[in-house]
This record gives C-alpha cells, sequence and structure tokens, in this order.
C-alpha cells in the first residue's frame, strides 16, 4: 500500500513538471500565434478593430516579450491609421516610449508621426459646433463680451441668461427680465454690450417713436439716450455698438437731406454720440451700416455698398471697412464677389480679426458663409480670408467672440413644410404635398384640385395627395409674385389666378418698384395686369360671382408710414374704388370677401378681426386676435356659417356674427399659417411648417483655420 502511494506522488511529480515545461514553451509560441493571427486579421481580412484586440491582448498577457510587445504596439498604431483616428499618433508615441531599445520599431513610429503631422497640416480644419441649448428659445440675443451671458429681447422685455447652467454646460440657466414691457425690438442686431460687460444698449419704440435705452447689466432704470435715431427698414439699419465702458454710442441714421440712388430717400450715415447726451459726430464715409466698436473703442468696423451693372439690373456688392472711432481714413478689409454682400461685423476680443457673415449673390438674407478676415493697427488685411461654412442656414447677425475663442451664431435648425388638409372642424391631418416651400393652399371649385406656391413658383396637387405639377408663370419673366401678399386665389369658375405682381428695375440711376394686381389663367397664360399702383397692391381676392376683385393698397410710404386701405377694382380693369379709411386700421394682410358679397373681412391694427361692408358703413367685429402678423390668414367657409384664421400657428374657426374661437386640431404640433377651404367646407387646407426656429450655437476650434487663410 505504502509502495502504492509512493509510485502515485512519484507519477503526480512528474507530471506537473512536465506540465511547467509544456505551459513555458506554450506561452512563448502564444505571443508569437498571436501576433500572427492580429496580422492575419489586419492584413489579409481588413478586419482592423479584431486586429487591434489581438495587439492588445499581446501588451497585456507578454509584456516581458519586449520583441512582440514592440511590433504589437506600433501595429496598433497602424490600424488606427487606417483608420483615419487621431488616436494613431499617440500609439506610435508609445512605441517611442515605452520600447526605446527597439531601435527598428523606433523608426518605423517617428517616420509615421512626422508623416502623419504633414498630412494633417494639409488636411483641411472643420471648426465643431455646439448647441446651447435655451428651453425658451427666444430666437435672437448677443453675447457678452465674456461670453457668459446673453442679453435678448421677448414679450417686449430686454432678459438676460447665463449661458451655461447649474444643470448641463450647453444646457443655458434661468433667464432674468431686466425691464418691465418696454417695447424693446425683438431682433438680435437691437442688441448691444460694453466692453466691459456692464452695460446694454437695446432699440424700443415709444408712442410710435423710434428711440435707443441703455441699461446696466445687472438691472434698474434704463436711460433714454437722448436723440433721434430717425431709422426704418431692414434690421441692418438698427445695428448699435457700445464703446468699451458704455460711453458711446456707435449707430446708422437716416439723413433725409441725402439720398442713395439705389435705396431713394434710404440714406445711412454713420454716427457716433455720448451714451449720456451730446452732438451727433457724422462720420463722412457715405452709406454706411452695421457699425462696431472694435474691444479698445478705438476703431469702428461697418459695412459699406458700391453699385455695379448687371446687364439691366443695378445692384451692389457690400464688404466690411474699418475708420478709426474719432474719424479719418476708411479702409476696405474684405473683397466680396459682384452682388454678394458682408453683414454683421464681429471683432476677436484682441482687436486682430474681425469675423462676418457673407451672402453670396440673391441669396437674400440667408447664408452658411462665416469669413474672418486678419487685420492689423491701420486695417489692413494681413493674410488671406478664412472662408468657413456653417452647418445650417442663419439670418442673423453673429452673436459675439468670446475670449477663449468661441463664436456665437443663431442658426436655423432644419424645417420641414408641406400642405395639409384636415377636417373643417378637426381631426387628423394629411399631407397631400411633397416638402416644399409652400404659400397660399387655393382648391378648384369641383375639389379635386389645390392650388399653391412653393418658393415662388406656381404649382399644384392632386387633393388626396400627389406630385406636384408646376404652372407656367406667364410670358413676361420681369414679373414675380410679391412676397408676403402675393394672393393666390382662384376664380369661383376655376379659369383664372389673381395675385400681386412685382417688377423691379432701374430707371434715372434709381430702383424703382411697380407692384400691382395681376390675373393669369390657371394654365399659366394670359398675364395682365388689372390695376396701376402709386405704391403697392397687395393680397387680392375675388368677389363671389368674379367680377371684381378686392386689395390692399397702401400710402404715406414717403413719410416712412406702411398705412393701409381696401380697394375694388372690376377684374376687367379701370377704376378702383376705396372700401376703407385710415380710422378702419386695415393691417397690412390677408383679405376676404364674404359668399353672399356683401362684405370684406380683415385683420385690425387693434388685435381684431372685422368686416366692412362693400357698398360703405361701419365694421363690424368678428373675433379678438393675440397677434398680428403678415402672414396669418383669414377665410370665410363657403356657405358664409363659419369663419376661420390662423394666429400664432393654430387654426381656429368662430361665427362670424361673432363668438367664443374654437380651434381646429390636426394632430400635429407643426404651426399653420396660410389657409383654405375646400368648395364642399368639409375640409380646410393648410400650409404648416416645423423648424425654422434660429438657436444659439457656439463654434469652436477654427482658428487654425484663420492661420493658414483658406480663399
Amino acid at each position: 500500500m505504502k509502495n502504492t502511494k509512493k509510485i502515485l506522488f512519484t507519477f503526480f511529480v512528474s507530471a506537473f513538471s512536465l506540465l511547467l515545461i509544456s505551459n513555458t514553451a506554450s506561452s512563448q509560441q502564444t505571443a508569437g500565434e498571436l501576433f500572427e493571427k492580429a496580422l492575419y486579421m489586419e492584413e489579409a481580412k481588413g478586419d482592423l478593430q479584431t486586429a487591434i484586440d489581438l495587439y492588445q491582448k499581446i501588451l497585456k498577457r507578454f509584456p516581458e516579450n519586449r520583441e512582440v510587445a514592440a511590433k504589437a504596439q506600433l501595429h496598433i498604431g497602424i490600424c488606427y491609421e487606417k483608420l483615419g483616428l487621431k488616436e494613431a499618433q499617440k500609439a506610435f508615441q508609445k512605441v517611442i516610449d515605452n520600447f526605446p531599445e527597439r531601435q527598428e520599431e523606433v523608426a518605423i513610429a517617428k517616420e509615421r508621426i512626422a508623416a502623419l503631422s504633414r498630412a494633417l497640416e494639409k488636411a483641411p480644419h472643420k471648426p465643431t459646433f455646439r448647441k446651447i441649448r435655451i428651453p425658451a428659445n427666444p430666437g435672437n440675443g448677443v453675447l457678452s463680451a465674456d461670453g457668459k451671458r446673453l442679453a435678448f429681447t421677448s414679450e417686449e422685455r430686454l432678459w438676460v441668461i447665463p449661458v451655461a447652467g447649474n444643470v448641463e454646460p450647453d444646457l443655458a440657466g434661468e433667464p432674468v427680465t431686466l425691464t418691465e414691457p418696454i417695447e424693446a425690438w425683438n431682433m438680435s442686431s437691437s442688441l448691444a454690450w460694453s466692453a466691459d460687460g456692464k452695460w446694454i444698449a437695446f432699440n424700443a419704440e415709444k408712442d410710435d417713436e423710434d428711440i435707443v435705452y441703455v441699461i446696466s447689466s445687472e438691472g434698474g432704470d434704463p436711460f433714454r439716450v437722448p436723440f433721434k435715431p430717425n431709422r426704418q427698414g431692414h434690421p441692418y439699419f438698427f445695428r448699435l455698438s457700445l464703446s468699451t465702458e458704455g460711453k458711446m454710442l456707435t449707430f446708422s441714421g437716416r439723413d433725409e437731406d441725402k439720398k442713395d440712388f439705389m435705396r431713394d430717400t434710404e440714406y445711412y450715415f454713420l454716427g457716433t454720440i455720448p451714451a449720456g447726451g451730446g452732438a451727433i459726430n457724422k462720420l463722412d464715409i457715405g452709406h454706411a451700416e452695421q457699425p462696431a466698436f472694435s474691444p479698445d473703442g478705438k476703431m469702428i468696423a461697418f459695412v459699406k455698398g458700391y453699385p455695379f451693372k448687371d446687364g439691366e439690373k443695378l445692384r451692389k456688392t457690400y464688404n466690411v471697412w474699418i475708420i478709426p472711432a474719432s474719424g479719418g481714413k476708411s479702409v476696405q478689409i474684405s473683397d466680396c464677389s459682384p452682388g454678394s454682400r458682408a453683414r454683421s461685423p464681429v471683432w476677436s476680443p484682441d482687436g486682430k480679426m474681425i469675423a462676418f457673415i457673407h451672402e453670396k449673390p440673391d441669396d437674400g438674407n440667408w447664408s452658411k458663409d462665416l469669413w474672418i478676415v486678419s487685420v492689423i493697427d491701420q486695417g489692413k488685411p494681413v493674410a488671406p480670408i478664412a472662408k468657413i461654412e456653417l452647418p445650417l442656414m442663419t439670418s442673423h447677425f453673429i452673436a459675439g467672440w468670446t475670449p477663449d475663442n468661441k463664436i456665437g451664431l443663431h442658426l436655423m435648425n432644419p424645417e420641414h413644410n408641406a400642405v395639409y388638409t384636415v377636417p373643417a372642424f378637426g381631426g387628423k391631418a394629411v399631407q397631400v404635398s411633397p416638402l416644399c416651400q409652400p404659400e397660399n393652399p387655393r382648391w378648384l371649385p369641383d375639389g379635386k384640385t389645390i392650388f399653391f406656391l412653393d418658393s415662388g413658383k406656381l404649382v399644384s396637387v392632386p387633393a388626396g395627395g400627389g406630385e406636384m405639377t408646376k404652372i407656367p408663370f406667364g410670358t413676361d419673366k420681369n414679373i414675380f409674385e410679391s412676397m408676403p401678399g402675393g394672393g393666390n386665389d382662384i376664380s369661383p369658375d376655376g379659369t383664372k389666378i389673381v395675385f400681386s405682381g412685382a417688377k423691379s428695375f432701374v430707371k434715372d440711376n434709381k430702383r424703382e418698384w411697380e407692384v400691382d394686381i395681376c390675373l393669369i389663367s390657371t394654365e399659366g397664360k394670359d398675364l395682365t395686369r388689372i390695376t396701376k399702383s402709386p405704391t403697392q397692391d397687395r393680397f387680392p381676392c375675388w368677389s363671389p360671382d368674379g367680377k371684381q376683385v378686392a386689395f390692399i393698397r397702401v400710402h404715406g410710404l414717403e413719410k416712412g408710414e406702411w398705412i393701409s386701405n381696401i380697394f375694388v377694382v372690376s377684374a376687367e380693369g379701370g377704376e378702383i374704388r376705396q372700401i376703407t379709411s385710415d380710422e378702419d386700421q386695415v393691417c397690412w394682410s390677408c383679405i376676404d370677401w364674404s359668399p353672399n358679397g356683401k362684405s370684406i373681412a380683415y385683420f385690425s391694427e387693434d388685435k381684431t378681426i372685422k368686416a366692412i361692408p362693400v357698398e360703405g358703413g361701419k365694421p363690424r367685429f368678428i373675433a379678438k386676435v393675440d397677434k398680428l402678423y403678415r402672414h396669418y390668414e383669414l377665410a370665410w367657409s363657403p356657405d358664409g356659417k363659419q369663419f376661420a384664421y390662423t394666429c400664432e400657428g393654430k387654426i381656429w374657426i368662430v361665427p362670424p356674427d361673432g363668438g367664443e374661437p374654437v380651434e381646429v386640431k390636426t394632430g400635429m404640433s407643426a404651426r399653420a399659417s396660410k389657409i383654405g377651404w375646400s368648395p364642399d367646407g368639409k375640409k380646410i387646407a393648410f400650409s404648416h411648417w416645423t423648424g425654422g426656429d434660429h438657436e444659439l450655437w457656439l463654434m469652436e476650434n477654427f482658428l487654425p483655420l484663420v492661420k493658414k487663410g483658406t480663399q
């Protein structure tokens, strides 16, 4: 028995010794086998991630095998390089740092790092963009000089909000209102911080008068800058800028004694004035707009345009210029192509660069281009302009440039627009058109087809849904449908469309406009004008018998006013008859003729909807509205028993004799604007949109582009 135990013990000792010897040989063999397997996955199979995992196993299991480990680390870098990942350089650096004795692998790693560095220098650099979420998105605002706060306007008040709140870095904090409702203008160009962050200037109105306030950024009573800005028109002309400590204000103001031959009476000078009051210093640089103080307050960047002839058209090119704040010689620093426009110049915190939005010719006020130019003290460019493509469109001014080199931008989120139909008293809406830019959906009398505008082009779709058919828009290619107020109303017999036709031309070196009421067949033929307006005629609609057209004509434009009245003209043209007076407060917006032909409904400036007798008399009340907007619409039901209108993105129905409005539920969160009843009164077609809101983004990591310059 003892001999048996001794034999068994000897056997186990011998077996254990053999196992140790076997495992030692196996371990040396496994490192090599793993490397060969990883190399096969990398080069033969192209499965780079599996190869990386195997190489990392070698480093973890066999660190003492320096030769194989060094090769594994080198090939991790090669795999990352093939994947186009920045981690490749770090992996090659580990070969140099961790395996200095492996000269062959170290030499290859150094060569790879150098090659990657050269490639990165040649490769196009792309900045990064980060969205700042503001739950109650104001869609406007300007960053403080330190980039920590955003001033914005909403509900006619001035607000300030921390850009980074207490929850997440990309989630803004709690907004704080600095003023009571003060008729503050809701646009980015209407705000300006002083460079020390202590003061904010903003545009507002009081008793229909254009004024400028300055207020402490911590709150308090705003004080009015004692001057009359005398501005009107585009937001470009309302831009403000404060000097470093808020002591000086620069602005562009309208000089009625001079005329810009392209804008007639709208000649704008660049001026400065002490914020506390004093004489205006007009800088002698001709028509100028959009001023911006440099951080030290010594220079002003601004935008100036020069005319050129484009065939028969007279157009302008707008560039960024710089001038000493006290006056002197101005210097052009950008070189925009003919017909393009620079807007919204913003200085870098060190005053050595200027960023601005670049609008391509005929792009309107929308752009995806941001340009940055480096300048010296004399204002001369010292490097090629860096041109950056933005990920989304913007029509706003640049929100600011922070000390840590982030540029604030208001970018528009993607739109989703189409024509829908919904049961007249609510239900689930149905999309009947492809995605487009729809305006003014109108039904043919047979109820089978819906006409509307798509980006200014007349199209139609089957009422049950389908592809769009483009309608040729007449033979006069110089006439286009004016927006807003195009009209696009179909005659009761379904053969003609009435619309507001615009034509632009140059006469005696002046830009002239004709906006008249026009007719065209539903087939796109026989274009005719039925009015010849001394000002502008818009928002036309048919009488129920198809014999007359009602429309809105404005007057008071020469005084900077925009007063609307309703007129009627025969569908054959001829003498026009005025239906309303100035006291009726007709809003520059949609009108509609009642089915019985006795009255015309309109939005009133007192935030109501009214109907006025066609033969004269006092208007009667239909409904109260929360807001007025030129893109809101109203429409009688075909039987005249109901009245529909849009307000703040919703469709409402109210009895025409007055009553409580009822919302037409669509089952959608989209915003409705334009509407049209079906001939049987059972459905309402409407144009809707989602998206299109401007949100605050921060652009980062763009300086390498500026240093290189991109042309």
